[in-house]
């Protein structure tokens, strides 16, 4: 589209919203494993809104809890060292927050755009203008944690440091305290590494040497893959900076001590900026000039705010243009017959009508007890249309869901009074139950029941066939059915699951024998005669259970699903707790995934599958 032309973004796709709050949307600048970043229009001035993933944020309460520290932190950076703060709603579902457009190019970018490394005073410019964004940032004792190219904005006037979602007040890290590691390996420092110091100013200078490092030299100076050999390296080995000394030599011999393994012998930020600033003065145009030229656009892009026509915002649950849509299919349709007797005038009425059947969210109070003791009080999603509603009261007795962990996932809330704890695994919650009445408003079919296949015969004039609340998902609600009500046979509810054996043991896997290891902060699969692949069992009271390594005391923790297994601090349960899966799984609380191989090294949570890299021997 040419009204992004010179601004980075893409037109926005068939998934995209047209607006985030009261923000509307043009493009989309980028996207990545945590959110999607969004250009919009707010207050006369282009903005970078950013909304976090669903699937990132699920009903994590503690996610939620460290994102808001995040934006509070992000409130107090100075404007000159980073885009500042604008607006955010961390309470919306997903939650957002926008940031100043920041019209420049990524380094890497610049790098590619002027076709290899940087000559020597655009590194000394580099090196002045990140220094003095990471002094002021220093200087509120916070840290960036993930300082590398993609994070670093060239602009005409200099640079801006983007992406501080993961700082934190040092003394408030939730990071620090629960030892995740958090960055991109390549540009990690030592003690970032392995997990085993607090970090500090420190570790973004390390960071920043990285950085210097591949912007002189095309490649960062401890080898740019993301396995474990990079963190190896890291930790005990020397930075290949060559191609910068024959370039540069006293910026080669600074960087060499931004790379030093111990932090207290690294230079300070504020060092760093005096250094540097004896190299001026520096005069425009500050950057190449293939640089400098895409820079020009992006400046004049941003000077010429466009607005942005977005259709008027539609009803809760409706999306946007769904009205022009309806009437371009009335259209098709033709003239629609007359209404039949008894039926609503085919007027305003009538089409608000068909309109609530579509979008309506009922929610129905399930009320579960036992010996005539209430335990809990559940609403469930219950889609309906007036007509259905009209036919019958849903009165059905149905069956209280055996894993609490399921009614949260289905309730708009995502909370749930636990009825009692969780099974081991998924497939145990089937006929886990069994007993004395349980009773609930709504149901639609039969529920899970000793009948046939788990499911309660039909009560009279019952379809016989089982739907769950919410149009189908697993949340342990059930609709009535149109023909009539059912009666399911009772059930007590299931004892808590025996703890699993303690003791410490050894993990191999199904599919290429190794067992699980730590390398560093992370996990890994290697020889199960290493040090490291002996895990002590840390039994818990609902038959979960922590996995401490004998070899370093840390806990093996999910990042959530789809994300890598890392080792750290056993304090927070968030994560760190996993439960005994079918067919030998280690399946974690963190998201459900089960324990699996990675791609070529390392650990990673996934769908559980029942696959052979899912299945993990404990040996003594």
């Amino acid at each position: 589209m040419s009204e992004l032309a010179g601004s980075g973004a893409e037109p926005l796709e068939a998934e995209d919203p047209l607006r985030i709050g009261p923000i509307p949307l043009a493009g989309r600048l980028g996207a990545g494993g945590m959110g999607r970043v969004y250009l919009g229009v707010q207050d006369g001035r282009y903005v970078a809104v950013k909304q976090l993933l669903s699937s990132v944020v699920a009903e994590d309460a503690d996610f939620l809890r460290r994102f808001g520290h995040e934006l509070d932190n992000l409130a107090r950076l100075p404007a000159d060292a980073t885009a500042p703060l604008l607006a955010s709603d961390r309470g919306a579902k997903p939650p957002w927050f926008a940031t100043a457009y920041i019209p420049g190019i990524t380094l890497r970018e610049a790098i590619t755009l002027h076709g290899g490394p940087l000559p020597g005073d655009a590194l000394w410019l580099l090196l002045r203008e990140a220094a003095s964004s990471l002094a002021a940032v220093h200087a509120l004792d916070m840290v960036h944690r993930d300082l590398k190219p993609s994070n670093v904005m060239l602009t005409l006037d200099g640079l801006t440091l983007i992406d501080f979602g993961v700082a934190r007040a040092a003394e408030q890290s939730q990071l620090t305290r629960t030892g995740m590691v958090v960055g991109t390996p390549a540009y990690m420092a030592p003690e970032q590494a392995s997990g085993k110091r607090r970090l500090s100013g420190a570790t973004d200078v390390f960071a920043l040497g990285s950085v210097l490092a591949y912007a002189a030299c095309g490649r960062p100076p401890f080898g740019d893959e993301s396995g474990h050999g990079v963190l190896y390296r890291i930790v005990h080995e020397e930075p290949d900076l060559e191609p910068l000394r024959e370039l540069e030599p006293e910026l080669a011999a600074l960087v060499e001590a931004c790379l030093a393994k111990d932090p207290d012998d690294r230079p300070t930020a504020p060092e760093l900026l005096e250094r540097a600033s004896r190299q001026g003065p520096f005069t425009q145009p500050l950057w190449p000039a293939a640089i400098d030229e895409r820079l020009t656009e992006r400046a004049a892009f941003a000077a010429d705010v466009q607005d942005i026509d977005v259709p008027t915002l539609p009803l809760a649950g409706e999306k946007a243009g769904a009205e022009e849509a309806g009437k371009g299919e009335a259209a098709a349709r033709g003239p629609e017959p007359a209404p039949a007797v008894g039926s609503l005038p085919d007027g305003p009425e009538r089409r608000e009508r068909r309109r609530r059947t579509r979008v309506l969210l009922a929610v129905l109070p399930v009320v579960v007890v036992s010996g005539g003791t209430t335990l809990a009080i559940q609403h469930l999603p219950h889609s309906s249309s007036p007509r259905a509603e009209a036919q019958h009261t849903p009165t059905a007795p149905v069956t209280a869901p055996a894993d609490p962990a399921s009614v949260a996932g289905g309730s708009p809330s995502g909370t749930s009074a636990a009825v009692q704890p969780p099974a081991q695994d998924p497939g145990q919650a089937q006929g886990a139950t069994g007993g004395a009445p349980v009773t609930a408003v709504g149901g639609n079919g039969p529920s899970a029941g000793p009948g046939p296949g788990g499911g309660a015969p039909p009560g009279p004039g019952g379809s016989g066939s089982s739907a769950n609340a919410g149009g189908g998902g697993n949340d342990g609600g059930s609709r009535p059915s149109a023909g009539g009500t059912s009666t399911a046979p009772t059930k007590a509810p299931a004892q808590p699951p025996s703890p699993p054996d303690s003791g410490t043991y050894r993990y191999r896997n199904g599919n290429n024998g190794k067992c699980i290891t730590q390398v560093f902060g992370s996990s890994d699969f290697g020889d199960c005669a290493n040090g490291s692949a002996r895990w002590t069992v840390q039994s818990r009271s609902d038959g979960s259970f922590k996995l401490v390594n004998q070899q370093s005391g840390s806990c093996l923790y999910s990042n959530g699903l789809g994300q890598a297994v890392f080792v750290g601090d056993c304090a927070q349960d968030i994560g760190r707790v996993w439960r005994t899966g079918s067919g030998g799984a280690l399946r974690s609380d963190l998201g459900g995934g089960c324990l699996d191989l990675g791609m070529s090294s390392g650990l990673v949570t996934k769908t559980c599958g029942g696959e052979a890299s899912q299945r993990w021997t404990k040996q003594s």
